[in-house]
Parts: structure tokens; sequence; C-alpha cells
């Protein structure tokens, strides 16, 4: 065995650096010695491997780690809550709002959209591509997902930026993933477009109290307290009263049916569409 293989055993065995040059027996006795061969920094007592980050995909801007993770300042606008989910989130004042599923909320230019649905285990690639659709997205790369802590209530999640095309353009995305609320959450926007309003969603998003089966009536308990928020003084106590009612029939296996005593509560106040 050479110098080198000798030092190098030396080094995988915690005795020595792996130094040394020249590829015979004996090291050369002139010139300057050639570069190292390899990067691998060793010491005395260990072999030290130096690896680098991983890179995102070409195109890809990186933003919703930096964007969302560990961040509970999110926006103030108008509540969303998803059917199927045990989480709820803010939407910018003034972008309008699609239901269906995925919801999908879009500023008054077009430039700006959110998708938010459901998803269960093992089925996210599929919801998330079927948000991507509802947004009319196609091609989409995705880089790999980060973890993610979500929100003032520090949900548990994940999220990746990707790039789509829509017809013949490009269009920047980015999804979240609270786990444990079952919400999927994805923005897209074009140049000019108001990503920080998206970002500022994803950050709102939280946890609803008590999540369950019947949460597809959790969208008109939701508006029905947003709507207090401006309804004449004549009407607020109805809505404040009706939006009570509502959450206590979350709970309640017939709360679907059980509505009529929401529209009663009311008392002539407008009833909000998610409520019909």
């Amino acid at each position: 065995m050479n110098v080198r293989g000798l030092a190098c055993c030396a080094v995988l065995l915690g005795l020595a650096g792996c130094s040394g040059s020249g590829s015979g027996d004996e090291g050369t006795t002139g010139g300057a010695a050639p570069p190292p061969a390899t990067t691998t920094t060793t010491t005395a007592s260990a072999l030290v491997l130096v690896t680098e980050p991983a890179q995102a995909k070409p195109g890809i801007e990186l933003r919703v780690k930096a964007e969302v993770d560990n961040k509970p300042e999110g926006i103030t606008g108008t509540t969303l809550a998803v059917a199927g989910t045990r989480g709820s989130m803010q939407t910018p004042t003034g972008w309008t709002t699609a239901k269906g599923d995925p919801i999908v909320v879009a500023s008054a230019d077009k430039k700006a959209q959110i998708a938010a649905t459901s998803f269960a285990s093992g089925a996210t690639d599929a919801r998330r591509d079927a948000a991507a659709a509802s947004l009319g997205l196609t091609a989409c790369e995705w880089n790999a997902p980060d973890p993610l802590t979500i929100g003032k209530n520090t949900l548990s999640g994940n999220g990746a930026d990707g790039l789509c095309s829509k017809g013949s353009a490009k269009v920047k995305t980015a999804y979240v993933m609270a786990i444990a609320e079952g919400l999927l959450v994805m923005g897209a926007w074009e140049d000019g477009g108001d990503s920080g309003a998206i970002f500022g969603s994803m950050r709102s998003i939280i946890k609803v109290a008590g999540g369950t089966a019947n949460d597809g009536i959790a969208a008109c308990c939701a508006a029905l307290a947003q709507n207090a928020n401006s309804a004449p003084l004549d009407q607020k106590a109805y809505l404040l009263q009706a939006a009570a009612i509502c959450n206590g029939l979350r709970n309640n296996p017939q709360g679907k049916a059980a509505l009529g005593q929401v529209r009663a509560a009311l008392k002539g106040a407008k009833m909000p569409s998610s409520c019909q």
C-alpha cells in the first residue's frame, strides 16, 4: 500500500489526518505538492463531511419558509372557514370569494389568488393538484416540502414553493398544509400580484375549536360573526346571537338540519349565502 493509502486508513480509524501526496510508495522530493483530491476535512479524531444544502429547482423562488415559519402576525380581513377542516383563516379585505371545493379567493386585478381546501392523509398530492387546477394552473413543479410552524396557534405543517403555467405565462406559487387541521392553502401570483397578502393569509391560519363532522356549517358560523362587525346596531345583536347558536350546532349530530334555529334568531337580519 502507498503512503496516501496508509494515511487515509489511519483517518478512517480516527488516528491521523489524511494528508500526503504522490502516488508511489515514497513521497515526492521536489516541486509543489499537487492540490488535494477531495474537499473532505479531517481531524485527528474524526472524519468530517461537508454537505451543501438542497437547491431549489430552476426558476422557483424560495419564499414560503421565510414568510410563514414561526411568524404569527397574519393579516386581519375576512374570515374563511373551509368545510371538512379544523382550521380557518383570514383572506384579504376586498378580494372576491368563489365558493366551491376548493374555495378560490382573488384580488380585484386577478393577479393574485388563493385556493383553500381540505385534505386527508394519503391524498395530499391529489388535493394539492386540485387546488392548482382551481386557480387555472398547469404543469406545476414543486420543491420538496419544508416543515413549518404556522400562525399564532403554532400549528404543525409543511409547505413548498412552486412554479406553474397559466396559459403561456409562468406563475409563482406556494402552498402550506396545516396537518392536524386538514387544511391546505395555496397561493399564486403573477408579476405585480400581491404576494404579501397571500403569505399574510397563510400566517393567519388558526385552529377551529372542537372541529367535528359538522364542519360543513363552519363557513356559515364564521360569516355570521364577520357580518356582525359591520352590521347596523339594530341587527348586530341578532347576528351575534345567531353566530353563537350556529357554533353550538356544530357539535350537534343534527346540526345541519337545525339551521332553522339560526334563521329564527336573525329576526329579519340578512342570512349569509353560506347559511342557505
